[in-house]
């Protein structure tokens, strides 16, 4: 509080209207903890107008006889501090339940943020002006001879008339008459009682309640918590020390003069000079600069790594009590952020702000804005930023006040898949082949780089430093490494050689992910004995397709041997082995032996295409020895225009989108090149921003609608998108196009509304 050198500086406007709050504040509360009367001599405190107010006469109060010299070290470590004051057991200000009874369970007070914060257990000044509630054991020392009737006064209103406890209201005690009290260097002293054996005057006086001091116990030590009240007094600070300023006075009388007391309101002087008063008084309760109360909360408190906005509400309330000290928040530095910066812009990671300055709050008012910011980090960490509150009161105060929000970045599990591919995929029978495998290791994590940490086939063993691949390898987020190695493969005829490559692999978080992929190579016969002749009827139609009879014969061209066809097989449909007028084994004598058979099956594709497919007859001749021939047909497919649609359905806020891309045409298969969003762009992209993840991909092939369901005429795919406003629309368009050239380009939009 501001400090005031004399009484003109007390008259200010603004003060005396505080005085008056608090008046009315003290007259209220402070009423309610006067104590009955006792009756047995131990004491009294109660709450009442002040000495000069109780006893108008111009009271010099010249006198030194009898003083309040300090507040006791009760707990004897040689600091008087607030560790020597008992504070009321409520919560104080700043907690969200201030006033509540807090003596059985510290924890009872409560944050701005609904947690337990025991440190808000008990009134003590939170800034000036506040009241503080409090007991504390007061020296009270004798600088003459014994005197009767001490009365203690303290002004709790804040002294607004610049005389101490003179006039006001005032916590009037008397000491004890019985008892006995513990100095803190842990000698015992015992409390006074003179009227019942004194001389002259009225004396005796066994009826007198009011305590006594005398040079065999002085000074006396006491405790005015033993009244089971507790001094409610105004937050001031008038030198500025950060200590309470609580006025004090001290009464007494002499024999002869010794009135019968009874209650505090009877301890008067004995004459204007029998009294004395420290202006100056003051009790170690710390009174902290005025300050605002910042309550910020993130939401949501958590997200997933990379990454995501989160939105920050602020609260700011001005706290005082001066119902005509506004707080002006600063302009343009009134808000900041120890991470995002002044929150009342859109500026770096801050993509949204309704905070602005300045911004003037009334005292209990509370000024609430929001800020949106991009929180970024790896999985398990979390990041803790504090906003801070600047301004200045009317009275040319700087004030302040911060909070902070936690957000916690959650590990999304990382992802890989692996594809083995070998050049070429078959070899003849004989000496061993080489072959290339190619291996291909995709880090499809939506988080995180991956380190690949082992590469290894099941026949070839650890491929690190065979060929290219080495490992470890970095593989960024969305990207792959790549490598290929050269092996030998050998088998029997007909036979195949089928090995699995394992990728391993693990994210900055240290979890691991693993996947296989495979490739077959097949060994071919290297001995041909017979012809195979293949004809399809008709040879040409339109798309999407008809029924084609395709002719299978089969010629032994051995000029000795007969040849048993026990294997006929078509590339496309199969073993041919009871498919139409097809059956083996056949067995075809040497030079003329023929064997014809025919199959009719339903033949699609697109338009200008050739559908090739590929017979081969396998069997032996006399003396065992394999023998095979392979013969192919042709069938050209006409165009049809191209017909397609997509439909899109919005199913949350985090968005999951169903897209399904259908083939309209019966007439040929499409191929489906882009899905591009209005709002998102391609949704085959995962950001990690707007689009969290999909499992979209192009190009993709349709076939032609045949009207079946389930069946390849349709593309379907997911992709979960973050949407920020409602109702919010948006539309996915497809690129279709057919082999001639031909495009079109469905649309859907879908709609999400949410509060």
């Amino acid at each position: 509080m501001k400090r005031y050198a004399n009484l003109a500086q007390l008259q200010d406007t603004r003060y005396w209207l505080l005085i008056a709050a608090i008046l009315c504040l003290l007259a209220g509360a402070l009423t309610g903890t006067s104590q009955a009367l006792a009756q047995d001599g131990t004491g009294d405190t109660i709450i009442d107008s002040c000495m000069d107010d109780l006893f108008p006469g111009n009271l010099g109060c010249t006198a030194n006889d009898v003083r309040v010299s300090g507040v006791a070290d009760v707990t004897g470590d040689g600091i008087v501090n607030e560790a020597d004051i008992t504070f009321e057991p409520v919560c104080d200000v700043g907690a969200s339940n201030a006033g509540a009874d807090c003596s059985l369970d510290p924890n009872t007070c409560l944050d701005g943020n609904g947690n337990a914060a025991p440190a808000l257990c008990g009134d003590k000044c939170a800034f000036p002006g506040d009241t503080t509630s409090f007991a504390a054991t007061f020296e009270v020392l004798l600088s003459a001879q014994e005197r009767y009737d001490i009365g203690l006064y303290f002004g709790v209103d804040g002294d607004p008339n610049g005389d101490g406890a003179l006039t006001g209201i005032c916590s009037i005690s008397t000491l004890p008459e019985v008892g006995s009290f513990t100095r803190p260097d842990g000698t015992s002293g015992d409390f006074v009682d003179l009227d019942t054996d004194c001389n002259g005057g009225k004396c005796p006086q066994p009826e007198d309640l009011c305590g006594d001091i005398d040079n065999a116990n002085n000074p006396i030590f006491y405790d005015l918590s033993q009244t089971g009240n507790y001094i409610t007094a105004v937050c001031v600070d008038l030198d500025d020390n950060g200590l309470l300023n609580l006025p004090s006075c001290t009464s007494w009388r002499q024999s002869g003069a010794n009135e019968v007391c009874l209650e505090p309101t009877d301890a008067f002087p004995g004459s204007p000079s029998k009294c004395n008063c420290d202006p100056d008084f003051e009790v170690p309760i710390n009174i902290p600069p005025a300050e605002l109360l910042v309550v910020k909360t993130a939401t949501p408190v958590t997200v997933n790594e990379p990454g995501a906005a989160v939105k920050f509400d602020v609260a700011v309330t001005n706290t005082g009590i001066d119902p005509n000290n506004d707080v002006t928040l600063d302009d343009p530095n009134g808000l900041l952020d120890d991470i995002y910066g002044d929150i009342t812009q859109v500026q770096g990671d801050i993509v949204s702000t309704t905070c602005s300055v300045p911004q003037t709050i009334t005292p209990g008012g509370t000024y609430t804005c929001s800020f949106t910011a991009n929180v970024a980090g790896e999985g398990g960490d979390s990041e803790t930023d504090t906003v801070t509150a600047s301004g200045e009161d009317d009275n040319g105060n700087d004030i302040s006040g911060s909070d902070d929000a936690t957000v916690g970045i959650i590990d999304v599990l990382p992802a890989i898949s692996v594809v083995k591919t070998a050049t070429p995929t078959s070899v003849k029978e004989g000496a061993g082949k080489l072959v290339t495998f190619m291996v291909v290791v995709n880090n499809d994590s939506v988080a995180d780089a991956l380190t690949l940490t082992s590469l290894t086939d099941d026949i070839h063993g650890n491929l690190n430093g065979r060929g290219d691949c080495s490992v470890t390898q970095s593989i960024a987020l969305n990207g792959s490494y790549s490598c290929s190695f050269t092996a030998v493969v050998d088998g029997p005829a007909f036979s195949s050689e089928t090995d699995t490559v394992t990728a391993v692999g693990q994210d900055n978080e240290g979890n691991e992910v693993m996947d296989t992929d495979s490739a077959t190579v097949t060994i071919l016969d290297d001995v041909a004995m017979i012809e195979l002749i293949k004809t399809a009827n008709p040879t040409s139609f339109n798309e999407p397709g008809t029924d084609v009879t395709y002719t299978f014969t089969v010629n032994n061209l051995s000029n000795v041997d007969a040849v048993t066809i026990n294997s006929l097989t078509d590339s496309i449909y199969g073993d041919l082995d009871g498919q139409g007028t097809c059956s083996v084994p056949q067995v075809l004598p040497h030079t003329t032996g023929t064997y014809t058979c025919s199959i009719t099956v339903f033949v699609a594709g697109d338009a200008g295409d050739s559908v090739l497919n590929l017979a081969t007859a396998k069997g032996v001749d006399d003396d065992g020895q394999p023998v095979m021939a392979s013969d192919d047909a042709t069938v050209n497919i006409l165009d049809v225009p191209p017909a397609a649609s997509l439909s899109k359905t919005a199913t949350m806020v985090v968005t999951t989108y169903d897209v399904k891309v259908t083939n309209d045409s019966s007439a040929e298969a499409l191929s489906l090149d882009a899905l591009n969003d209005d709002q998102f762009g391609d949704i085959t992209i995962i950001d990690g921003v707007t689009i969290l993840s999909s499992t979209c991909f192009v190009p993709q092939t349709l076939e032609p609608n045949d009207g079946l369901p389930g069946g390849l005429d349709e593309y379907t795919c997911t992709f979960d998108a973050k949407v920020s406003t409602s109702p919010h629309t948006n539309i996915l368009t497809g690129t279709v196009s057919d082999n001639e050239g031909g495009a079109v380009t469905p649309s859907d939009s879908a709609t999400v509304t949410f509060e």
